[in-house]
C-alpha cells in the first residue's frame, strides 16, 4: 500500500512539472509559429464540459490610439462581443457543447481621408466575425475524456464577399482530470485561413487549483477575442477575485471589393497593380492584462479588464495573400467590461 501511495505521489509530481512546462512554453511556441508563418489562430473552444449547461457572454473593449511605425498613421479599435454556449448530455459518457459568437471590431485609422493619395495603407473600418462550432466530449472513465469537433467562421469587413470570408477546421484532443483541482490536456487543431495554407498546431490545456485560493489556467483565454494564453486567479472572497495573464491574439479577415491603396500605400506607387481590392487585413498582438471579477450570484459575473497590448502588428495583403504593407505599432493600452450569465 505504501508503494502504491508513493507511485501515486510521483505520478502527480510528474504531471505538475509537465503542466508548468506547458504553461511556460505555450506562448513562445504558438506566437513564434504565428508570427513566422502568419497562422490565424481561430476560436478554439474550452474543453470544460462540467460547467453550467448554458452561458451567455457580452463584452465591450476599447484599445487606445497609438502610432503605427514608419507610416505617420495611428490605430485604435473598439470591440463588441456576444456569445451563447450550451452543453447537452447525450448519454452517461457523451456530451455535446455548441457555441455561437459574434464580434465587431470597429477600427479607427488616422489619415484615411483622401483615400489613395493619403499614404495610409490601412483603410478598413468595421470588421465582423461570426463563429459557429460544436465539440463532443466522451468520458473513457472517471479521469480521461476524449474531445473532438469543429468550427465554421466568417470574418470580413462590412461589404466584403461573404463566401470569400468563410474558413473552418477540426479539433481533436484529450483531457485528464484526476481530481476536481487539477486537469491537463492537449488539443490539436487543423484550420484553414483566408488566402493562406492549412495550419496544424497543438494547444495544451491546464486547470490547476494549486492552493486553496489560487488557480492557474492555460489554454483558451479571452481578451477581446479568444486566443491562446495563460492566466492566474486569486480568489479574494466568495464574490471577488483578481487575475492576471497573457494571451496571443491574431485577426485575419477579408476586405471589401474596393481599391483604396496600392502596394506602397499611395497613388504615387507605380509598376504594379497589387491593391487591397478584395484583399486581406491582419492584426496580431500580445495583450498583458489584469482583471477584477465580481460574482453577485452563483450564475452571474461582471469582469473589469485593463492592460497593454504588446508586439502589435498590422498588415494588408492583396486578394492572393501578397503583402502590400506590414508594420508594427506601439504598445497599446486597453480597457474592457464583460458580463456573463449562466442558467
Amino acid at each position: 500500500m505504501t508503494n502504491i501511495r508513493m507511485r501515486s505521489r510521483s505520478f502527480h509530481r510528474w504531471l505538475i512539472a509537465l503542466s508548468l512546462g506547458l504553461a511556460v512554453l505555450t506562448l513562445p511556441l504558438i506566437t513564434g509559429s504565428a508570427f513566422a508563418q502568419g497562422i490565424d489562430i481561430p476560436a478554439i473552444m474550452d474543453p470544460d464540459l462540467e460547467g453550467p449547461p448554458t452561458v451567455v457572454t457580452l463584452q465591450y473593449g476599447h484599445q487606445f490610439k497609438v502610432d503605427v511605425d514608419n507610416r505617420g498613421t495611428e490605430i485604435a479599435r473598439d470591440n463588441a462581443f456576444f456569445s451563447l454556449a450550451h452543453r447537452t448530455k447525450l448519454s452517461d459518457k457523451t456530451s455535446f457543447f455548441a457555441l455561437g459568437s459574434y464580434t465587431l471590431h470597429a477600427y479607427n485609422f488616422s489619415g484615411t481621408s483622401g483615400a489613395r493619395n493619403s499614404g495610409n495603407a490601412y483603410q478598413w473600418d468595421n470588421v465582423h466575425r461570426l463563429v459557429i462550432g460544436g465539440l463532443f466530449g466522451y468520458d473513457l472513465n472517471e479521469k480521461w475524456r476524449l474531445i473532438g469537433g469543429g468550427i465554421v467562421r466568417s470574418w470580413g469587413e462590412s461589404g466584403a464577399d461573404y463566401g470569400d470570408s468563410i474558413t473552418g477546421g477540426l479539433i481533436g484532443g484529450f483531457d485528464f482530470h484526476p481530481n476536481e483541482d487539477f486537469s491537463i490536456g492537449l488539443i490539436i487543431g487543423a484550420f484553414s485561413a483566408i488566402e493562406d495554407s492549412l495550419a496544424l498546431f497543438p494547444v495544451p490545456t491546464l486547470k490547476w487549483n494549486f492552493t486553496e485560493n489560487w488557480k492557474l489556467h492555460v489554454g483558451l483565454v479571452t481578451v477581446f477575442d479568444p486566443g491562446v494564453g495563460a492566466d492566474v486567479t486569486w480568489q479574494i472572497s466568495d464574490t471577488v477575485s483578481f487575475g492576471t495573464g497573457i494571451v496571443f491574439q491574431s485577426r485575419r479577415y477579408r476586405l471589401r471589393d474596393k481599391t483604396r491603396v496600392v502596394k506602397g500605400g499611395g497613388a504615387g506607387s507605380t509598376g504594379n497593380n497589387r491593391t487591397d481590392d478584395g484583399g486581406v487585413g491582419e492584426e496580431t498582438e500580445v495583450p498583458v492584462f489584469a482583471m477584477i471579477k465580481w460574482k453577485p450570484t452563483e450564475k452571474a459575473s461582471i469582469d473589469l479588464l485593463a492592460g497593454v497590448a504588446f508586439a502589435g502588428n498590422v498588415r494588408v495583403e492583396d486578394d492572393h495573400g501578397g503583402r502590400i504593407a506590414d508594420d508594427d505599432y506601439d504598445p497599446a493600452p486597453f480597457v474592457g467590461l464583460r458580463g456573463q450569465i449562466a442558467f
